[in-house]
């Protein structure tokens, strides 16, 4: 069976992974290099790792594995009738395509917006990590976990940090968290300018609602677009992202997408750890075993800075706190998210309990 898998972010890598052997597999990728972390980047900009160590799998992985690794290569159209993926350097025919093309930075639409880089690929980390050195200063904006990963790093090797965002609280969690982790950032060096709109940009600085904000180097990171372009094109149904059912088919026959780029009940999943798992479970499902990925329950695992944040499941409410590094939510008798911080250890066992109703100590 031909599977052909446009992407090679972690969702397209750990398909590719797993159904290696079983399936004649083609990864079509449009940058030039193999499969990278992203959620290292802000290490790698910190200097806290070298640029190698953002590769885990080498070219000669690929082959070993008999993955047929096209890099430098754009789809540019799923040929639904034919079952035939057209790139920019040849067509590509396919028994199943999954679409794993992931997200791009969202980009501030103010005035001077040239002036502000945003944080997706290595290419914008070498640029950031050169603009860093000779500043020593950043201004990040928002709020989310891409943001507060990098200000927490960055502070952490020793640079002035500023977090500009709009909201009143980080991560979309009540403002008793907000405050812990903000708390623990300063503590840091990450310096945070909150209620904030970003109005404009120049080369010196960034103009808010609040005043001018001076510095340089400004990192616009509050949130992702997703990589739907191939699908529009192809008449594939989307909406914010590629809408997929259950099984993550598409709306066109043997055609499929996962992670970022993916949208499943209005919700798109962000994360590395979304994609990952959702391809553990195509890969099953392309197999022809039953299996299923449950939408409704998300987690994400973050470290800002030396501390560690886990939220997982639905953590919208008001918590009450078990023990001092844990705070969980319910929906009448039944635990339904919680958010941990500090103990990794911790946020694992909870996350199994909330996935499959269990009891907590």
């Amino acid at each position: 069976m031909r599977l052909v898998i446009v992407g090679n972010g972690p969702g397209g890598v750990e398909l590719a992974k797993r159904l290696a052997g079983e399936f004649d597999v083609t990864v079509v990728e449009k940058e030039n290099i193999p499969h990278y972390s992203k959620p290292l980047l802000s290490h790698y900009i910190a200097g806290f790792i070298p640029e190698e160590k953002l590769f885990p799998y080498s070219r000669e992985w690929y082959e070993e594995r008999g993955i047929n690794l096209l890099l430098g290569t754009e789809a540019k159209l799923v040929d639904r009738l034919r079952k035939v993926l057209v790139t920019d350097k040849g067509e590509i025919p396919y028994d199943a395509l999954v679409i794993a093309t992931g997200a791009r930075a969202r980009e501030p639409e103010v005035p001077g917006k040239e002036h502000i880089l945003t944080l997706r690929t290595l290419n914008d980390a070498k640029l950031i990590k050169e603009r860093l050195e000779e500043e020593g200063e950043i201004t990040i904006l928002g709020g989310g976990f891409i943001a507060l990963e990098l200000a927490g790093n960055l502070a952490k090797a020793g640079h002035t940090v500023r977090v500009v965002h709009r909201g009143r609280t980080l991560l979309g969690l009540d403002g008793e968290l907000s405050e812990i982790i903000m708390e623990r950032l300063e503590g840091a060096g990450v310096e945070f300018h909150l209620e904030m709109n970003a109005l404009g940009a120049d080369e010196e600085g960034l103009k808010t609602d609040k005043g001018y904000i001076k510095g340089r180097l400004k990192v616009c990171a509050f949130g992702i677009v997703p990589n739907r372009e191939l699908a529009l094109k192809s008449g594939i149904h989307a909406g914010r992202g590629i809408l997929i059912d259950d099984r993550f088919r598409t709306s066109a026959r043997d055609v499929y997408a996962i992670g970022d780029c993916a949208e499943h009940g209005g919700v798109v999943g962000g994360t590395a750890k979304a994609a990952v798992e959702q391809a553990k479970v195509l890969a099953n499902l392309l197999r022809g075993a039953d299996d299923r990925y449950d939408f409704s329950f998300r987690s994400a695992f973050f470290k800002f800075a030396d501390f560690g944040v886990a939220i997982i499941g639905k953590t919208k409410g008001s918590g009450s706190w078990l023990g001092e590094d844990t705070k969980v939510f319910y929906e009448g008798e039944s635990l339904v998210g919680a958010v941990v911080l500090g103990n990794v250890k911790k946020a694992f066992r909870l996350e199994k309990a909330i996935k499959e109703g269990l009891p907590i100590d």
